[in-house]
């Protein structure tokens, strides 16, 4: 879960970066980027920290989906996702979009690792993220839609 959760929560700093330098437009969703920077940086902290006292290392071994029981596909990871983000047309839009498939990633992650999870900090860990993301999911939807074009 650590070895997962943390590249995915670092691509998910590099989009919300990406479009915090283009400029969101919505007021809610530069809120988002900008919580999404903060709690995730924290939450990175929090696992390898974890990482070196439970496995007596920082260093981040593969993603392993069949050990998550999440498949690849539902991860949320596709490649140069910030860069799509930074490229985008309509940046309201395409970070929302790609943001909320993100979300989804780690909601399925984090569900796995709340059944199949061996500390109850990561279980603890799981239910923030489960939680926090499938609100920022609600905010979101809204403008994944594209009607704020102008």
């Amino acid at each position: 879960f650590i070895d997962a959760m943390v590249p995915h929560h670092q691509e998910a700093i590099e989009m919300a970066e990406a479009a915090k330098a283009r400029g969101l437009s919505q007021a809610d969703l530069d809120q988002i980027a900008s919580d999404i920077t903060t709690s995730q940086e924290q939450e990175i902290d929090q696992m390898l920290a974890w990482r070196e006292q439970w496995f007596g290392s920082r260093r981040l071994g593969p993603v392993l989906p069949e050990v998550l029981g999440v498949p690849e596909s539902e991860l949320g990871m596709e490649h140069g996702s910030a860069d799509e983000v930074a490229g985008a047309v309509y940046v309201d839009e395409t970070f929302a979009q790609m943001m909320i498939r993100h979300h989804e990633g780690a909601i399925a992650m984090a569900e796995a690792a709340r059944e199949r999870g061996e500390h109850d900090e990561v279980k603890e860990l799981a239910d923030t993220i489960i939680e926090a993301q499938e609100r920022e999911i609600g905010i979101m939807e809204e403008h994944a839609a594209g009607e704020h074009h102008g």
